[in-house]
């Protein structure tokens, strides 16, 4: 049984923010420069951070983002920050997803929080503070992709913070650029009225290519070696940190078996009452954490999945589990191979693997 007692690397609103992305997945061209700091229209939804990126914005931010979930004018419990949410589907690229966290008032706490965001690169030309921060989610990928950025900025007694997340490329598709989201997240607070007056300037995406070492605390729940052991793979993983999410990639993703594996954690830090209002979804599993579900599914290979198209559907076996405030989803998702482990083993090493962990 593991013990491994993890940290959260930037204390913020991330967390919720990842988790307005979930519940709102759950219930269903590169901008030109510019200066300007005239704020668009408000869009009047009752909800600042919906009025503050309004959907036009947001739509030349990212080809295709429209508003995802439900974008309440109340803030979700237990959070400090309205939340706004967008998203992409495209056949071939996809689905992208850009989040809107606003917290207003802010404390002089989470002021300083935001301005001491680590390996945050400065940005000029927007409110009295703001930086990008690239976390590297799809270095390691065909591409080597820099692709998941977050705009942090804060202006007078406000913070807004800003994820922008591409998929990794597939076959056919361009690479995720680092570079134009980070243009266009900026431009988007710019245009949001967040312009000081000043030149807008954007820094360069970090080089791209796979890290060397990883100290990202989600990764260190289960190793690399305990995953493969757990699902029988025999290819060694790419590892694809993310700030609060970790992803391993085994082997040939089109290609039936267990080397077909991604597997990934995520672990949001003080959620589990937010999910908890909602009703956990899923069969009821005992003996793991203080509460915690099973969900299944299945969907056909190709663009939607992030895989090469096949004949052999992709089965996806989530748990989600709670541990005092703290909500952790495990999700295995492999091509079955009739000569394989079946389903239903499949879903037996899978909650062996997460039931000891601690987060």
């Amino acid at each position: 049984m593991r013990n491994r007692q993890s940290r959260w690397i930037r204390p913020g609103v991330t967390p919720v923010a990842m988790l307005a992305l979930f519940l709102a997945l759950a219930a269903c061209s590169q901008p030109a420069g510019g200066t300007s700091s005239s704020r668009a229209p408000s869009s009047s939804t009752g909800n600042p951070a919906c009025d503050l990126i309004t959907p036009e914005i947001a739509a030349k931010a990212g080809s295709g983002l429209v508003p995802v979930g439900q974008n309440s004018p109340a803030k979700p419990q237990g959070s400090k920050a309205y939340l706004c949410t967008y998203s992409s589907k495209s056949k071939d690229a996809g689905a992208t997803f850009l989040s809107v966290a606003l917290t207003s008032p802010a404390s002089a706490a989470d002021i300083s929080r935001a301005k001491s965001t680590s390996d945050c690169s400065p940005v000029a030309g927007i409110g009295d503070f703001a930086c990008l921060q690239w976390t590297g989610y799809f270095r390691g990928e065909a591409g080597g992709a820099s692709a998941n950025v977050v705009l942090i900025a804060v202006r007078g007694n406000e913070t807004l913070e800003m994820p922008y997340v591409a998929p990794p490329p597939m076959a056919g598709s361009g690479v995720p650029d680092g570079d134009a989201m980070a243009r266009a997240l900026s431009q988007a607070a710019v245009d949001a009225g967040w312009g000081n007056g000043t030149a807008l300037g954007v820094p360069a995406a970090p080089p791209v290519g796979p890290p060397a070492t990883t100290n990202n605390a989600v990764c260190a729940l289960i190793s690399p070696d305990e995953v493969r052991q757990a699902f029988g793979a025999k290819t060694q993983p790419q590892i694809l940190p993310g700030e609060g999410s970790c992803r391993y990639t085994f082997g040939d993703l089109g290609t039936p078996g267990p080397d077909s594996l991604v597997f990934s954690s995520e672990v949001l830090k003080g959620s589990a009452s937010a999910l908890s209002a909602r009703g956990m979804p899923g069969e009821p599993l005992d003996g793991v954490g203080d509460k915690a579900a099973f969900i299944m599914r299945t969907e056909p290979a190709g663009p939607k999945s992030l895989r090469p198209a096949g004949d052999v559907p992709v089965t996806i076996l989530s748990v989600m589990v709670v541990r005092g405030q703290n909500l952790a989803t495990f999700t295995a998702q492999v091509l079955i191979s009739p000569t394989g482990p079946t389903t239903e083993q499949t879903k037996d090493q899978l909650i062996t693997l997460v039931r000891g962990v601690s987060f």
